[in-house]
């Protein structure tokens, strides 16, 4: 997750949760997502004070990542335990939804494979990468990210904004939009980045609600990385 103007994010996801306050029943869940998203927030900025530093000599700080997933299921922990979200409900499960494990497949790859070739055709090439930068992209972001935004966030907007529209065998409710928008924002303003971010994060938003587990949206997330790094060697 990017630091690209974070509390520009917040008070963006502010406004766009503010409709729903008009509703009695859903304003634990919208003041339960604004300050779990203000935690995840300051957490990365935490992790520069703290002794670890760049636990790799890889290109990125862990700490934060770390320091985020840390933050990201211990608010769902508390959740489960006094506001009676389960765990599934979060997508943190390994079971997935009837029939749909083939068609995320099938997407998912088809996805990766358009990737892979926009990556090449781009012509921007890498002069090799370093092995921790295939470790990093194969693990941290999407457990890190699609726990958070696909997880919990999603969880608690789904709560708060509970009308749902079907599209392409899911039902998506408002609080998708939502997350998609902040998860969008928070990773730049830059032409390149929307157009390489924004299509990703709806192929993770469909894989979440199509399949009902964070699974797929991680592995996708993760196999989107490396193979925008396969694209550009």
């Amino acid at each position: 997750m990017a630091d690209a103007s974070p509390w520009l994010a917040w008070l963006a996801a502010a406004l766009l949760v503010a409709p729903g306050a008009r509703h009695a029943a859903a304003r634990p869940w919208l003041l339960a997502f604004l300050a779990t998203l203000a935690l995840v927030l300051l957490l990365p900025q935490l992790a520069a004070w703290l002794p670890v530093g760049r636990l790799t000599e890889a290109p990125w700080n862990v700490a934060g990542p770390l320091l985020v997933l840390t933050g990201t299921l211990s608010v769902a922990w508390m959740l489960v335990r006094r506001a009676g979200i389960g765990w599934a409900e979060m997508g943190f499960t390994w079971a997935q939804r009837t029939g749909s494990l083939r068609p995320a497949a099938v997407v998912l790859a088809a996805a990766l494979l358009m990737n892979l070739a926009l990556s090449r055709a781009s012509g921007d090439m890498l002069h090799g990468v370093a092995m921790q930068s295939w470790l990093y992209q194969a693990s941290l972001p999407g457990l890190v990210e699609e726990s958070l935004f696909r997880g919990l966030l999603l969880a608690l907007l789904d709560r708060a904004f509970t009308a749902r529209r079907p599209l392409a065998g899911a039902d998506f409710g408002y609080g998708a939009l939502v997350v998609t928008a902040i998860f969008g924002l928070l990773h730049g303003f830059r032409l390149g980045s929307w157009l390489g971010v924004w299509p990703a994060a709806l192929l993770y938003l469909w894989l979440r609600v199509r399949t009902g587990s964070l699974v797929m949206p991680v592995l996708g997330h993760n196999l989107w990385n490396l193979s925008l790094l396969v694209g550009h060697l």
